[in-house]
């Protein structure tokens, strides 16, 4: 999908996905021969996380230590650790 659709199912502008992927949390896009970058169904589902984790107050530090957690393998108990560290 390219970047308006991903933007659009997340409900963020545009400018925000690529914020993000300058910061690091989502990975750098495939491009098409024509240069749109083009992104997967596990994009969409990586920016709903990070929407998700910044509407309950993480930062975007906190949230690449999340993602990193997930990318580690680590189980759903350590991240739901963090996140309930975050919310006391």
């Amino acid at each position: 999908m390219k970047i308006g659709e991903l933007a659009k199912q997340a409900q963020v502008s545009v400018d925000t996905v690529r914020f993000y992927e300058h910061q690091g949390l989502l990975p750098q896009a495939a491009r098409s021969h024509s240069g749109y970058r083009q992104y997967a169904s596990s994009d969409a589902k990586r920016l709903q996380f990070i929407v998700h984790a910044k509407e309950l107050g993480f930062t975007l530090e906190e949230i690449k230590q999340l993602l990193a957690l997930r990318a580690d393998g680590s189980d759903c108990t350590r991240v739901k650790s963090v996140a309930e560290e975050k919310a006391n």
